[in-house]
């Protein structure tokens, strides 16, 4: 029983669209700024925010491509592409977030002047241009979503932090040092939730049990049909973080209705976002 997906991927992608364009126009008030202002939090932004957008763009593309339907060759789909696109994006931001640390950490020692005014105006439009990314991506399902969403709102922390930054910069012209401390700071908090989401998109990939399917309520539902002796085997794994497809062998008594067996354990399958089943009765 196969059941159609494609409304996440169809939603997914276009969020990422419309998330895309909202970077792609920030971009170029990231470098203006990080020139005028000779801030290196801002430039470990751009170099940031510039991954960002290329990340979102390769994630909108594997999103459309998630949304084609079965082939001979891919029969189960395209959805996994979402998960592939997840992979490579966390990948590539937490190699950028290594390139950020090795600017900044160097700047420790070495602290350089800034223009905090600058730094300040540039902070507020940073700030809302990536509060309405991550209100566009926060119910967001798929775990491509999921990793642009971390990506957005660690943006949101980083102009926060720089806003507060050039505040300080404003009154203490001796705190230059805490310009690449805050980038420091960032790096390292996307290194750890961007390594989460590569950890969670892996173990999809490896067909890992949905970490929502609880096996021992699921046995039991099943198990408390009529006409079900025993559920004598079975596996499930997620195509792409959200949907799943299970294969089932129960012993029934064949006595009773075996339709209507099938039609309550469908029924059942459905709560834990199974999309494709195949049950053999035994």
């Amino acid at each position: 029983m196969r059941i159609d997906t494609h409304h996440h991927h169809k939603k997914a992608g276009e969020n990422l669209a419309f998330v895309f364009f909202i970077n792609l126009a920030f971009n170029i008030v990231v470098i203006a700024a990080a020139l005028a202002t000779n801030s290196m939090a801002i430039l470990a932004d751009f170099i940031h925010d510039a991954s960002d957008t290329i990340s979102i763009a390769l994630a909108w593309f594997l999103e459309h491509v998630a949304q084609r339907d079965s082939t001979d060759k891919y029969s189960y789909g395209y959805q996994r592409f979402s998960i592939l696109g997840a992979v490579i994006i966390s990948i590539f931001v937490i190699i950028m977030a290594f390139v950020i640390l090795s600017e900044a950490i160097p700047r420790l020692f070495a602290p350089e002047g800034v223009d905090a005014g600058g730094m300040l105006a540039v902070a507020i439009v940073g700030i809302v241009f990536k509060f309405v990314s991550v209100y566009r991506l926060h119910k967001g399902e798929t775990y491509n979503e999921k990793a642009i969403f971390f990506h957005q709102l660690g943006d949101i922390f980083e102009w926060v932090a720089i806003l507060i930054l050039s505040l300080v910069l404003m009154f203490w012209e001796g705190a230059q040092y805490l310009d690449p401390f805050v980038s420091i700071g960032i790096a390292l908090w996307l290194i750890f939730n961007l390594g989460r989401n590569l950890y969670k998109s892996i173990e999809v990939l490896l067909q890992k049990t949905p970490d929502y399917f609880d096996v021992d309520e699921f046995r039991q539902s099943i198990e408390d049909i009529e006409g079900v002796n025993a559920i004598d085997d079975f596996h499930i794994w997620s195509l792409d973080g959200i949907d799943s497809v299970m294969t089932l062998k129960v012993d029934v008594d064949f006595g009773k209705d075996v339709g209507e067996i099938k039609k309550e354990i469908y029924v059942i399958s459905k709560k834990y976002h199974v999309v494709d089943i195949t049950i053999e009765l035994e």
